[in-house]
């Protein structure tokens, strides 16, 4: 497991690599066999990527870039994510940006031009439901869904892509990062995805932010968008999917021991830099070896 607050932890193997894509370091953490023996799994070719986010609890770190361009260990998170989408075998990736999308531009311009962006110009009303509408038809079969703020070893992906047809959420065991969001249900499907910690029933797990979906449940989630977006349009996907999760079976695959974290505040910023990225670093020299 990854070491709690104030525990030792050594630096990233490999750190300092060659430089790849648009001057940025060669990344240990994807280009290694953890990541290169992935395969894809059920018809899973494309990605959707939502960064529209403003980031206003990391402006006192990163005043004025979205958070997808935060840097941790020399790499831009959104970076990291569409080396590993494209490591394991993921073709076609959309971005789906709001805050600062001029940014976005320019960086996948110089270092990702086969990614596509999307534009949500609401983003600042309509939370993240309104990007992930932006990019309906943007695919047509299978797609993972990930937020921008994410860093985690590749087999988050990995494994997701192995399972078979249908929903999928990627769970872990207990972070203890803040600001967590735990998934309830039965018989591995979902029932809810709440930031609220429920008496009456255990969580079966942390929610990641990683997703595999089917264009049936993207085209119910944007229809139920669709009928609340001028009353109420602030609707987050995640909410959006526990509202359908009766109609729509989502099924739930959980790694105890996945490694990640989500960067929305200094304090999961520093979490991250101190104990995640050397700990990612330690599983992927280690898998090299064996």
């Amino acid at each position: 497991m990854v070491p709690r607050s104030g525990e030792p932890a050594q630096a990233v193997t490999g750190a300092r690599a060659s430089s790849g894509r648009g001057g940025f370091r060669e990344d240990p953490l994807v280009a290694s066999p953890a990541a290169t023996v992935l395969t894809v799994g059920g018809g899973t070719t494309a990605a959707i990527v939502l960064a529209a986010g403003t980031g206003s609890r990391l402006r006192g770190l990163w005043p004025d870039l979205p958070k997808g361009l935060l840097e941790v260990g020399g790499v831009p998170l959104v970076h990291r994510s569409i080396e590993t989408l494209q490591a394991c075998g993921v073709r076609r990736i959309v971005l789906v940006a709001g805050h600062r999308a001029d940014a976005y531009r320019r960086f996948l311009a110089g270092r990702f031009p086969e990614v596509e962006l999307r534009l949500n110009p609401d983003y600042g009303r309509t939370g993240s439901m309104g990007s992930l509408y932006a990019a309906q038809g943007a695919v047509t079969g299978p797609f993972l869904l990930l937020e921008s703020d994410l860093l985690y070893e590749p087999r988050a992906v990995g494994e997701l892509l192995r399972q078979p047809e249908g929903d999928w959420l990627l769970l872990s065991g207990a972070t203890g990062q803040g600001d967590e969001v735990y998934a309830y249900g039965s018989g591995g499907r979902l029932s809810q995805l709440t930031k609220s910690r429920r008496t009456d029933a255990a969580p079966l797990g942390e929610f990641v932010g990683i997703s595999r979906l089917t264009p049936a449940l993207l085209n119910a989630m944007c229809a139920r968008y669709e009928r609340r977006a001028t009353a109420r349009p602030w609707y987050h996907y995640d909410d959006c999917l526990s509202d359908l999760s009766a109609r729509h079976p989502v099924r739930l695959h959980r790694i105890e021991d996945l490694v990640w974290a989500e960067i929305d505040d200094e304090a999961q910023h520093r979490r991250a830099v101190e104990h995640v990225l050397p700990f990612l670093g330690e599983r992927c020299a280690s898998a090299a070896s064996s």
